[in-house]
């Protein structure tokens, strides 16, 4: 990354900071999903502003919304995060033929530590899910044993390393996984590492030569799963960190990805504030025509003005 962007990124986040620090002392962060029936097409513009808004309870957040289906019934996983807890857990939600909850999240996976970020992939007949358990320093994996419910911790795709929102692809007959990580002076928020390896249940994965691939707050780490658009092309989506967490998404066309070699280019990128007027915007999953993405709002926290 040029390094006098990557230090007008850095000033930005500093200088946004006391704004976010006054919103939020009369208002609470809480992120929702929003939900529509398209797929990728050649020109991806996923048009955020026109998808429906499915709405958590004022208690908690609902966020890293990754879709699935069984049949004609159509199911979203995300990180659920009851506020009272402090914590994250993976939950499901079934959508109705109108795209809302037809009853309350069921928590799948609830342990005594942060999750988040459950994303989805099917090999050899069987579902499995990687969410992320970046605090544990673990990349960890579950097999579905009961759709949608029953999960069970199949073991450790990776050890030793904070690794945020492990997305994986496979490409070319090699299976890729693609975070954010602590390495070096890179931040998780700024950056992007990939692994290789022969089976996405492998506990050997190989590091890419030129990692970190992305060293940019405006465009490094995941922001859901990578996917094809409809000419076979390779769309990786990556949260814009500046001025905050979370403020915009792009969508990073993957032109160039070997053991050796990586390249990529922006084709679309929105905000919150500019996608639908919300705080926050920052994450994206295509599934079986479903397209799902997440968005942030204030709420008025009781007792402050307005409130």
């Amino acid at each position: 990354m040029n390094p006098l962007r990557h230090l007008r990124h850095r000033l930005a986040r500093t200088l946004w900071k006391p704004l976010d620090r006054r919103e939020e002392r009369a208002h609470r962060p809480q992120w929702f999903l929003l939900a529509g029936l398209r797929g990728p097409d050649s020109r991806c513009s996923p048009d955020p502003g026109s998808l429906k808004p499915i709405i958590p309870p004022a208690d908690r957040f609902w966020a890293d919304p990754f879709a699935w289906s069984r049949g004609a019934t159509r199911y979203v996983f995300c990180e659920e995060y009851p506020f009272s807890k402090r914590r994250g857990r993976i939950s499901v939600l079934e959508l109705g033929p109108d795209l809302l909850p037809t009853g309350p999240a069921v928590p799948v996976i609830d342990e005594d530590r942060h999750l988040s970020y459950p994303f989805l992939f099917e090999y050899r007949g069987e579902l499995y899910m990687v969410p992320e358990t970046a605090r544990s320093r673990r990349v960890d994996l579950y097999r579905c044993t009961g759709f949608p419910h029953r999960w069970t911790l199949e073991g450790s795709l990776m050890t030793g390393i904070e690794a945020a929102d492990a997305t994986l692809i496979e490409h070319e007959g090699r299976w890729w996984l693609f975070c954010a990580a602590r390495q070096g002076k890179a931040r998780i928020n700024e950056s992007l590492l990939a692994f290789h390896a022969d089976s996405p249940l492998s506990d050997a994965w190989i590091p890419h030569e030129r990692n970190p691939l992305v060293l940019d707050y405006g465009g490094a780490r995941p922001g859901g799963r990578i996917f094809r658009d409809s000419t076979g092309a390779l769309l990786r989506p990556a949260q814009d960190c500046v001025p905050r967490y979370g403020y915009g998404l792009a969508l990073h066309r993957i032109e160039t990805l070997t053991p050796q070699r990586y390249a990529e280019r922006r084709i679309w990128h929105t905000s919150g504030r500019s996608a639908g007027g919300w705080r926050a915007l920052h994450h994206l999953d295509w599934h079986d025509g479903l397209l799902v993405m997440d968005a942030q709002r204030l709420l008025p926290l009781e007792g402050a003005p307005g409130g």
